[in-house]
């Protein structure tokens, strides 16, 4: 797992003015010293050097070097020249290690614009120059020399020497025509070098031609990489053709294997009286489920009683244990894929459809098996007890969160749904409960961040055709605030009866995105004080109270930035963003692993025999990686299909928003596209713009012009980079009458 950033100094930073030389600085001399970068052969004595603990014989150094095709000669000479730089010492016929000599073993991160970072145990991460990443690939493990940069505000560099473990070798390919016909282009140009396929292999292809290939050899003097055809995905043009990069790119599972079959022809069609054997029978309860519109599987399903001093929270999650064997192959499949993955225009589910949308899946007017969640509150929605079942329901109707505003009046639409009244009763005790829950949710300082979301629209031929901003309902915190009590509910019962499972925990802001934020409200002029480890509560504050400001949608982009992402561990950290001592994800076994084994845990507790894991902390770890992936890969597709949008208008003038700021221009947000793009900062006028001191605003040198978040501007949509998800734009401007653009 990579570290944080935190420590990490720019290596791009402009070069500083040179020390004189002095007892208090650095000799012209000493600056050349401090940035001696070794040859091919240098390198290859240092990297024989650093690839052993002990000294190392003279005589072995020169016979290595030599089978690669030096001469003794020009080997001894760049010895001598390492020794007298301090890199290495030679005594008695063996090599030690100088003074100089500083590296260490790391990771490769490579940057798109062609340099990278070299990762490691040490407190910084060295830089790598573009020249120095020739032949390296993303992932890769190498040990590194560190040379110190002459220019004190730059990290260090790193040179590589030794080359172990390779980073992932497939790589996405677009087929090209040119003169001398037709030629492999590395997808979104994220590897800088060239890639080339055999003739034989590019005569079977054709242009616009997706493909996956598999990298071979690197040959260092004409810095291009061969590589052998895996699969084609089709064209750059297709629908979907970005979900297929997506899996690829990201490393995430596609379609299943074969190989499970065998146990998905055994998963029933419909629940047997051999199962509900047992268990609590709750079919006569009117329970329901209220999900999106284009929800294809349901795992939780309500109901709610009134009852004289209070409510009785029922909660039904799908039982997926219970046709889910532990260490089954449908089991180590979904452990591996953790989660499901839903992409704009599909989804590639964590399990079997046969189970999320079929016997799992808690459609109306069927027998369901179900783990059920009974939670007694009173009457200021504080929970008294909280009973778990084994058990099977009869959902009564499948309703969206739009049925329900409409039929409890949260909408002014017209509905010709029709509801039993025991129906109607519980969903307006859920209304009721829910305005408690919420105004406890306030009290205890959960957050509350209205972030916008938008869907994406496509046509009759599949193809992305428009973008919106997604309705949000009462509805929608209805089930929320169900589905939170049920959570916590699953995390306290466990924890009381010391049964391990994996927590959802949330880690306090760190201190340096704090200080960040504080910053950045003083420059917006909100007269907000954070403590040095300010408590949900104060984060809430900030949020109500810039609702107004005209920068309110970059205030919440901001205060979500600040906070760390949430994980799975062993460990009751606490969840910091909803303001829990203890958290667990219970209600969606369907798309996520680590529910499962909140199911199996309780489950345990109710008598039914499951394994307990034995590595909880090493499975969290794995979880949360996967769902950081799945994020990568959906956010990317968004990219992608919000360029592809962008690209259809081309030239259109639009009154869009400024929502952030970064130190090479302003982020718009086009509202009547609802989509965001770059207004670099040489396109905001004929004059020089700088960044002010809150990094919040440019302001033009000659006339003081400002733009800041908040602020509209008129722009046009100059590019939309589909492949890197870019969308780059350029002001309007007027003057004398006439149109002028940059």
């Amino acid at each position: 797992m990579s570290k944080k950033r935190s420590n990490r100094v720019s290596a791009n930073r402009g070069a500083s003015s040179r020390r004189k030389s002095g007892s208090h600085g650095f000799s012209r001399k000493r600056e050349r010293d401090e940035e001696f970068f070794p040859d091919q052969l240098q390198r290859k004595i240092l990297g024989i050097l650093a690839s052993s603990d002990d000294p190392v014989a003279t005589s072995d150094v020169e016979n290595q070097c030599r089978s690669v095709g030096y001469k003794k000669k020009i080997i001894q000479q760049k010895i001598a020249e390492l020794e007298r730089l301090k890199f290495l010492l030679v005594r008695k016929q063996s090599m030690l290690k100088g003074s100089r000599f500083q590296a260490a073993s790391g990771s490769v991160e490579l940057h798109r614009d062609g340099y990278g970072f070299f990762t490691h145990d040490g407190v910084e991460d060295w830089y790598i120059r573009p020249a120095e990443t020739q032949g390296l690939l993303n992932g890769d493990h190498m040990i590194a020399l560190r040379v110190l940069s002459s220019n004190h505000g730059r990290a260090p560099f790193a040179v590589p020497l030794v080359l172990g473990q390779r980073g992932a070798r497939r790589i996405v390919l677009v087929i090209e025509h040119r003169r001398q016909g037709l030629v492999s282009r590395v997808l979104a140009n994220e590897l800088k070098d060239r890639v080339c396929m055999p003739d034989d292999v590019l005569a079977e292809l054709s242009e616009e031609d997706v493909v996956v290939a598999e990298l071979g050899q690197f040959d260092l003097s004409s810095a291009v990489w061969s590589a052998e055809l895996v699969e084609r995905l089709g064209k750059i043009s297709d629908a979907g053709i970005e979900v297929k990069i997506a899996l690829h790119k990201f490393g995430i599972s596609g379609p299943r294997d074969a190989s499970l079959n065998v146990e998905i022809e055994n998963i029933p069609e419909a629940v047997d009286e051999a199962a509900v054997m047992g268990r609590a029978d709750f079919r006569d309860l009117p329970f329901v489920t209220i999900d999106g519109p284009d929800a294809k599987d349901f795992d939780d399903a309500v109901y709610i009683e009134k009852v004289e001093n209070g409510y009785i929270l029922y909660v039904a999650i799908a039982d997926v244990s219970h046709y889910v064997n532990e260490h089954s192959l449908i089991d180590e499949d979904a452990r591996k894929r953790s989660t499901s993955v839903y992409f704009p225009r599909s989804v590639i589910p964590m399990l079997p459809e046969e189970l999320s949308a079929g016997i799992c899946s808690l459609k109306p007017n069927q027998d369901r098996l179900v783990v059920v969640a009974k939670i007694e509150l009173d009457s200021d929605a504080t929970v008294i007890e909280t009973e778990f079942f084994s058990s099977v329901i009869h959902s009564k109707q499948r309703l969206t969160y739009k049925d329900v505003d409409i039929l409890l009046g949260e909408s002014e639409c017209m509905s010709d749904l029709s509801l039993a009244p025991d129906i109607y009763e519980s969903l307006t005790n859920l209304k009721s409960l829910t305005y408690l829950l919420l105004k406890r949710r306030k009290n205890r300082g959960a957050l509350e961040i209205n972030a916008r979301e938008s869907a994406f629209l496509f046509d009759a031929q599949s193809q992305v055709s428009s973008i919106e901003t997604q309705n949000r309902y009462f509805a929608n915190r209805m089930i929320e605030e169900a589905m939170l009590c049920a959570n916590v509910a699953a995390a306290e019962f466990l924890n009381d009866r010391q049964e391990p499972f994996l927590y959802r925990a949330h880690p306090e802001p760190d201190a340096a995105k704090v200080v960040k934020l504080a910053d950045l409200l003083q420059s917006l002029g909100l007269e907000l004080q954070l403590p040095n480890r300010p408590s949900p509560t104060d984060f809430l504050k900030i949020l109500n109270e810039s609702l107004d400001h005209p920068a309110v949608d970059s205030v919440q982009t901001a205060v979500l930035r600040t906070m760390n992402q949430a994980r799975y561990t062993a460990t009751p950290t606490g969840h910091f963003g909803l303001a829990y001592e203890r958290y667990a994800h219970f209600t969606s076994p369907i798309r996520r692993y680590p529910d499962l084994v909140v199911h199996r845990a309780i489950k345990n507790q109710l008598g039914c025999s499951y394994d307990r894991e034995t590595d909880i902390e090493g499975l969290g770890d794995l979880c949360s990686v996967n769902e950081r992936k799945v994020e990568e890969a959906v956010r990317w597709t968004h990219g992608w299909l919000t360029a592809t949008v962008a690209g259809r208008h081309v030239g259109e003038e639009h009154i869009g928003r400024i929502v952030s700021v970064a130190s090479f221009g302003c982020f718009v947000f086009i509202e009547e596209l609802c989509l965001e793009g770059l207004l670099h900062v040489s396109e905001l006028g004929r004059e020089f713009f700088s960044l002010d001191d809150g990094a919040v605003a440019f302001v033009g040198s000659d006339t003081g012009q400002v733009f800041q978040m908040g602020d509209s501007v008129q722009v046009y949509i100059s590019q939309a980079d589909i492949e890197n998800g870019r969308v780059n734009l350029k002001r309007v401007y007027r003057r004398k009458g006439m149109d002028h653009v940059r």
